[in-house]
């Protein structure tokens, strides 16, 4: 079995020491300004949107892992553009964008859980648990977009550090 590419390891582990930062950053400083909020939010979105579309061209048997990461590096993309253009006026959908995200990713990560399942990986299970526990906070977000900005940062603080620590790992764990 050959696995992803040296290339888009690195990217993985560079991205998710980077995500780890921006979590541990966001926890320190739960009451930043939303100007601010939005630039980390934007950037990390458009990152993570390139880093998405490169692992979906990831050579080897890993690759029918990745199909649906071209979709959701789109969606990344296009939601840090967004988000980037108008940081204050997109602040007051920060919630309702965030959640979308989780929602979004969380169904193809229950998605790739059954086709780890078919591949004969045991821990399919995990992936599947985390990827519904994935979609109901993405849901609370869409439905309680007003929540307390400090609230807001820690969760989003949380993602980055959880999204980081799984990037480090398939990073230094895909063969």
């Amino acid at each position: 079995m050959t696995g992803l590419g040296t290339g888009t390891k690195i990217l993985y582990i560079v991205l998710g020491i980077i995500s780890c930062i921006a979590g541990v950053w966001l926890f320190m400083y739960p009451g930043l300004t939303e100007g601010t909020l939005g630039l980390v939010m934007g950037c990390m979105m458009i990152g993570y949107g390139v880093a998405a579309i490169l692992s979906y061209f990831a050579e080897g048997d890993f690759k029918q892992f990745f199909r649906c990461n071209l979709i959701l590096g789109i969606v990344l993309i296009v939601f840090g553009i967004v988000l980037l253009m108008n940081i204050h006026g997109m602040m007051n959908f920060l919630g309702m964008l965030v959640g979308a995200f989780l929602v979004i990713d969380a169904a193809l990560r229950i998605w790739l859980s059954f086709s780890v399942k078919s591949a004969g990986i045991s821990s399919w299970w995990l992936m599947l648990v985390l990827g519904i526990l994935m979609a109901i906070v993405g849901c609370y977000f869409l439905f309680n977009p007003g929540m307390s900005g400090y609230l807001l940062t820690v969760l989003i603080g949380a993602m980055f550090i959880s999204q980081g620590a799984m990037d480090i790992s398939v990073g230094l764990f895909a063969m």
